[in-house]
């Protein structure tokens, strides 16, 4: 064993350019792969850190409906779990209701969300307490639970326990006395909150509380095993025949219900789980690309071990102990590059996180330990690493070795072996480069696409709707805001850019077209809220209330004449009408009638992930639930006027907390943000991927350019000028890098194809992305080997032909 260690730091020593080529490569690979191994772990954990989390499910609705949502919805009626335990008595379950709320104390008002939940829900989520009983707490009906986090913020270093804060919720104020203070809740978990309150009907219970089809919460169910919850799933349709369908408002076959476990829920979105999958992948291909340089460098420089591995058979030592010697020296190395790897994931997490948004850690011990890992990674790549170069150098013959002038290096064979090698790394490389283009240009696109109305000066005021607001005191919000120095117009909605407040959906179908009905989205605006959104129009007019058929709030069911509404263009190709103008006058029954007054340019307000719902806008100035507003500004910069709206805003609500962002910060908050920070992640990996290749290539280039000192001689000799050899050795260099394009575009192509499906407004896959991958790669290929090949060329011939 000591033996082999001083062999293997005779051989480092002995060829340092080797060693700093061999193990800085392998460190970048396993640094890279450690950190992206950290990201996955992180985003595939969500929820297990909670005991019992194995045993926890969530209830899901989805429609079958033309128009609607193909991917189940986690929000549930509010009273469903009530009804659920009628019918099943043993039944353990418990709701999650977040709810938005102000805490005053004093002149100070802050916005909460605040978790309503059953006196079972600790129960279920068993967090660690830290003051008081949750479950005591949470049976008196003023009964509070904090966080660490949030008593540290409301009382400082005092006691918690017994102190009272003021929650106004929808307008009402309630005084709530603290019961409990729990741990700060794992940042792996997908439903938490810094305050609860048992739900109490009379304060959160809305008119949508018992109404089938309305989500309202998330409802969590326990069960023993898979087997008891997958038998009450297939009692879920049974259960929907007794209560869901006879009152009406649901009809049977287009609503659905199902249970999923609760670690399902962080990455149910495909896309979501694309992007975990696709850095995963970066990890591991950058982890190959530096294995694929252990095994070139090793082979390359076999040369100058074969008379060491000649003259130990001649000592007596088997190929056996040979292959044994090298393998034990590919995991040394490998473990050696693993500890500076350790060290460069360590100092680069911060950067990593700041880029990325996360908030990754490593911890060395425990359950979440990389030592254990990380030592099995060290074998596994070792062992990989080490049996190509182990059975070359196990295999040179004795008597060939020591007759010979000079150092076999592997034959033909070992240098085709070599070629396909830096292929393999350059279609990696290449194919990250195409992938970080794309990704960067989709993210350039978003930001600057066509969304169907004005970005430019519109201010989202997203604190509107917060429950300390009565209906009086926003309408006079309303008015502040259009009096103010520099406003153009405001409006109220629910619907905004980067916002949603409402899912709402309701079936519609042309009286004299075939029975199909279709599902669209029903919002609810206050007057000017197109012409603030600079929406537009496509045909017909906008809502106003000088029209007697326009507002909902005058409007009676009973009455003969429609209600006057718009609807988006995705809403004429779901109804089947042919052009805007066509459906100017169209009545659409759902059974009320309503008329199509005008058709407006798809908003696209959500995630540009998610494809434009066929919407349907309705004028309503009486109260409705959840509006934002927004603004529209001219004359001044968004700080000026952020500014100007928040004076308006403690002057009518000096209570209540202002919250206001532009639209372009909203929607990058909310919605672009997460993209373009996993494009970072995606492209670090990338880069020092790329980086590690050329780390290979410049090690085989100083190698094979140093084997080949006399016949570049005797070219020289024969005529040959400078530039010539340097043609001769850079071409030899990029043929492999030419052929890695053969299997690079392919595989960027539909890998990009995939990535891009995700997106409903998304670019283009122009050659232009692949043709300067390939450019890109040549010159650096070339700039890589340029310095080895430019020595070498220029040397002298006299002294280049007496070279050994």
């Amino acid at each position: 064993m000591n033996s082999a260690l001083l062999t293997l730091y005779r051989s480092l020593t002995r060829h340092r350019l080797y060693a700093i080529l061999n193990v800085g490569g392998l460190a970048l690979g396993l640094a890279v792969f450690i950190v992206l191994m950290l990201f996955v772990r992180f985003e595939t954990s969500f929820d297990k850190v909670l005991p019992g989390w194995d045993k926890l499910w969530v209830l899901q609705e989805r429609y079958a409906l033309p128009g609607a949502p193909t991917e189940p919805d986690q929000y549930s009626m509010g009273n469903e779990l009530i009804q659920l335990k009628g019918d099943f008595p043993q039944l353990v379950g418990t709701r999650y209701y977040p709810v938005g709320a102000t805490v005053r104390q004093g002149p100070e008002s802050t916005a909460e969300t605040l978790a309503a939940v059953d006196a079972s829900y600790f129960t279920l989520f068993p967090y660690k307490g830290v003051a008081g009983d949750p479950a005591s707490a949470l049976r008196d009906p003023d009964g509070l639970i904090l966080t660490q986090r949030a008593a540290t913020k409301y009382f400082g270093g005092q006691p918690a326990l017994g102190r009272i804060l003021t929650l106004s919720i929808d307008g009402q104020d309630y005084p709530y006395r603290v019961g409990a203070v729990i741990a700060d809740p794992p940042p792996q978990t997908t439903y938490s909150s810094d305050l609860y309150a048992v739900i109490v009907p009379a304060r959160f219970a809305n008119e949508w509380w018992d109404h089938w089809g309305s989500g309202s919460l998330i409802t969590f169910l326990r069960f023993r095993d898979a087997d008891a919850a997958r038998a009450f799933d297939a009692a879920l349709p049974g259960f929907l025949d007794r209560h869901a369908f006879p009152p009406g408002d649901l009809k049977k076959g287009t609503y659905f219900q199902n249970i999923t476990p609760l670690p399902a829920l962080h990455l149910a979105s495909p896309s979501d789980r694309a992007i975990v999958v696709t850095l995963a992948i970066v990890g591991l291909l950058t982890l190959l690309i530096a294995v694929v340089n252990y095994v070139n460098l090793a082979t390359a420089r076999a040369g100058l071990r074969a008379r060491e591995v000649a003259l130990r058979k001649v000592l007596g030592g088997t190929r056996a102990s040979i292959m044994a010697q090298f393998l034990g020296e590919a995991v040394a190395t490998v473990a050696l590059a693993a500890l500076i790897g350790l060290a460069l994931a360590e100092a680069a997490l911060p950067l990593v996180n700041a880029a990325g948004g996360t908030a990754l850690s490593i911890e060395y011990v425990g359950r979440d330990g990389v030592l254990m890992p990380l030592a099995v990674t060290v074998i596994v790549v070792g062992l990989l690493a080490g049996t190509y170069p182990a059975l070359v150098l196990s295999g040179f013959r004795p008597t060939g070795v020591l007759a010979s002038a000079r150092a076999p290096g592997g034959g033909r064979t070992g240098a085709r072996v070599r070629r396909g090698l830096v292929v393999v790394q350059f279609a990696i490389a290449i194919a990250f480069a195409i992938g970080t283009a794309v990704m960067f240009a989709q993210v350039a696109h978003l930001r600057s696409a066509d969304l169907g109305f004005r970005r430019d000066g519109l201010i989202v005021v997203r604190s509107f709707p917060y429950g300390a607001l009565d209906q009086g005191t926003k309408d006079n919000l309303i008015r502040a805001f259009r009096a103010t120095p520099g406003v153009v117009d405001a409006t109220v909605g629910q619907y905004a850019p980067g916002d949603q407040m409402t899912t709402n959906a309701e079936n519609y179908w042309l009286p004299n077209a075939p029975a199909a009905q279709h599902s669209l989205l029903t919002v609810p605006i206050a007057p000017d809220y197109f012409q603030t959104y600079g929406a537009r129009l496509l045909a017909g007019r906008f809502l106003n209330v000088r029209y007697g058929g326009d507002d909902l709030a005058g409007w009676k069911e009973s009455a003969a004449a429609p209600l006057d509404v718009i609807v988006n263009e995705t809403a004429l190709r779901e109804l089947g009408i042919a052009d805007p103008d066509s459906a100017i006058g169209q009545v659409l029954a759902d059974p009320r009638p309503f008329r199509i007054v005008g058709v407006v340019a798809d908003l696209h307000f959500l995630s540009p992930r998610e494809p434009v719902s066929g919407t349907l806008y309705m004028l309503d100035t009486r109260r409705f639930s959840s509006g934002i507003a927004a603004v529209r500004y001219a004359g001044v910069d968004a700080a000026t006027i952020t500014a100007r709206l928040e004076a308006a805003w403690k002057r009518v609500a000096p209570t209540v907390p202002f919250d206001a962002r532009t639209v372009e910060q909203n929607l990058w908050e909310n919605y672009y943000q997460q993209d373009a920070r996993r494009a970072r992640l995606f492209t670090i990996g990338a880069v020092l991927a790329v980086l590690i290749g050329c780390i290979g290539l410049y090690g085989l280039a100083s190698f094979d350019t140093a084997r080949r000192v006399k016949e570049i001689g005797i070219r020289k000799t024969l005529g040959a000028s400078t530039s010539d050899v340097l043609k001769l050795l850079i071409a030899q260099f990029l043929k492999p890098v030419v052929i890695a394009n053969l299997l690079a575009w392919p595989l960027a192509y539909f890998a990009m194809r995939k990535w891009l499906s995700n997106f409903d407004d998304r670019i283009a896959l122009s050659p232009l992305f692949f043709i300067g991958a390939t450019v890109l790669a040549l010159a650096i290929a070339c700039l890589t080997v340029f310095s080895q090949a430019w020595r070498v060329a220029r040397a002298e011939p006299a002294r280049a032909l007496r070279y050994e």
